[in-house]
């Protein structure tokens, strides 16, 4: 039986290492990657709890009418309402927008109860619809909100 010269195992244990190294740094690339897409997803929710706070601030400091809310909010140049619902738009970083063909929307909807009004704030995405963030919080009909 023949012996492995000494330029075959040498070449085989190089080869070796370029795969293993190959493989650490695409499994470190790949952590990178995947570490970047969850910054931007808290990144994204963290401004939607800042933007639901201070929309409950407005529809408080408004009574709860969603007009005045719409008003209030000063950065929002653009925004739908209805008699129960409000709508605002953001850029991709959640900003307030002017245009209806932002990527997300806030939907603020208001609901009736016997001596209460509950108002659910929700996040979604504009192209799927899909919601990522939402926040209800109700008040006393009688004396504002």
């Amino acid at each position: 039986m023949n012996k492995p010269s000494s330029k075959t195992v040498f070449f085989i244990c190089a080869v070796t290492i370029i795969i293993l190294f190959t493989a650490a740094i695409l499994a470190c690339v790949s952590l990178f990657i995947k570490a970047d897409r969850y910054q931007q997803k808290a990144r994204l929710l963290n401004q939607a709890v800042i933007e639901s706070t201070s929309i409950s601030e407005t529809l408080k400091a408004s009574g709860g009418d969603l007009s005045k809310t719409g008003q209030l909010m000063k950065e929002h140049t653009m925004f739908d309402v209805t008699d129960n619902k409000l709508t605002f738009y953001y850029d991709k970083d959640l900003r307030a927008n002017s245009r209806s063909e932002s990527p997300y929307k806030a939907v603020i909807t208001k609901t009736s109860f016997e001596n209460s009004f509950q108002y659910d704030i929700v996040f979604f995405e504009s192209e799927t619809g899909n919601s990522f963030y939402e926040f209800s919080f109700k008040a006393v009909q009688t004396g504002g909100v």
